[in-house]
């Protein structure tokens, strides 16, 4: 056998950390830790994911909603982005976690009701500054998706708007996601959805994501 065809037998067999019931933030940092040494899959870095920038031929998902108003409701949202808040839901959990110079993300997902799957992705940069807050991160080859996501969150001087942004690009890596691709699309739709709600409340706007 080929070294190819061998590698591809490998990731078709490695699985994610499986468990029956929400897992401990330590648990999943551990998962975290356990995939530290792991390189980022198979397209890696693309900048600031800028529309003319995006790889051809991966799925990408936008979502972009004006979730308040005003400096303040910027700060509280730019401060909630880059603790990760977005990532908090009942059935969606994250940890960062430093691994000597990497910083990596674990987000743990539930799936068909009670099962919960851990990946672990790199965070390949993070910007804080007056008008915009970002986090970005790839997914590395302890993840059923290859990939990168970028949630962003913006205060227009113009209109004094605050808009939040998530941005990625997917494709499988993995056998269980190239079969269950169109379960994980809607669940990348789901996640933009609370992600954005999320977001809204941080503002202090209760009402409901558009």
């Amino acid at each position: 056998m080929s070294l190819s065809p061998l590698l591809t037998l490998c990731v078709a067999l490695w699985m994610p950390p499986v468990r029956v019931g929400r897992p401990s933030p330590l648990a999943i940092e551990e998962d975290a830790l356990r995939a530290a040494a792991a390189p980022l899959s198979k397209y890696n870095g693309s900048t600031d994911l800028d529309a003319p920038r995006l790889p051809r031929g991966w799925h990408v998902n936008r979502a972009e909603t004006v979730i308040g108003h005003g400096r303040p409701a910027y700060e509280r949202a730019a401060n909630a982005l880059q603790r990760l808040e977005l990532l908090e839901h009942t059935w969606l959990t994250a940890r960062c976690v430093r691994a000597t110079d990497r910083e990596l993300l674990a987000v743990c997902s539930r799936q068909w009701g009670c099962v919960w799957l851990t990946n672990t992705n790199l965070v390949l940069r993070r910007e804080c500054g007056a008008r915009r807050s970002s986090v970005s991160w790839g997914t590395t080859r302890r993840h059923v998706l290859a990939g990168e996501e970028t949630v962003c969150v913006t205060h227009d001087a113009s209109t004094d708007g605050v808009r939040f942004t998530v941005l990625s690009f997917s494709r499988p890596r993995h056998l269980f996601s190239a079969v269950a691709y169109p379960y994980v699309l809607a669940q990348q739709r789901r996640f933009a959805r609370d992600a954005t709600a999320a977001m809204e409340r941080a503002c202090g706007n209760s009402q409901p994501a558009g």
